[in-house]
């Protein structure tokens, strides 16, 4: 719960340079996570030094983060494997939301700051994207964790509110 309560919106960095080390558990951290029907069609691809992807920073108004940011890892997914495990191609989303959390989540528990940058479902941000790392068409970026140290602490928070907690049905008088 520490490292779920320290993860924070972190959107200016120090410029010093993630280890290998803490890239790799990253990315380790982001393929634990869980995967519609064991299909693992994700794709991470690392961006590292500042300024990475600069077609998406040109046409996505809050990814300036990648401008101090040291790393970048972006999410994506492989549609012709989606395709292969749902027809209707729509589990690839949560796979790639999961796997970009548990980045993120890994990333406040070394002590790392992170942003995570929405690029699918906006037409402009994915071709931007795949133009960045030179992908095909149907390696869809769902996102992108913008990675660094911090340049100032945030502190924990617990956005718990008992009021949007439902058992079982909706009630009639809410």
């Amino acid at each position: 719960m520490d490292a779920i309560f320290a993860r924070r919106s972190i959107r200016k960095f120090t410029g010093e340079p993630l280890t290998d080390a803490q890239i790799e558990r990253l990315l380790r951290a982001g393929m634990a996570a869980a995967c519609a029907k064991g299909s693992q069609n994700r794709l991470f691809f690392v961006s590292k030094g500042q300024g990475s992807l600069p077609t998406l920073i040109q046409v996505h108004p809050n990814a300036f983060a990648l401008k101090t940011a040291t790393a970048a890892i972006t999410v994506c997914a492989d549609l012709r494997v989606a395709a292969q495990v749902d027809p209707l191609n729509t589990w690839w989303v949560q796979d790639c939301a999961a796997a970009l959390e548990n980045i993120l989540v890994e990333a406040a528990g070394l002590g790392l700051g992170g942003l995570w940058i929405g690029v699918h479902p906006d037409p402009k941000r994915v071709v931007a994207v795949q133009s960045d790392l030179a992908a095909p068409r149907y390696i869809v970026p769902l996102g992108v964790a913008a990675l660094g140290h911090p340049a100032k602490e945030k502190a924990p928070t617990d956005r718990f509110e008992a009021d949007k907690v439902f058992y079982s049905t909706y009630p009639e008088e809410h």
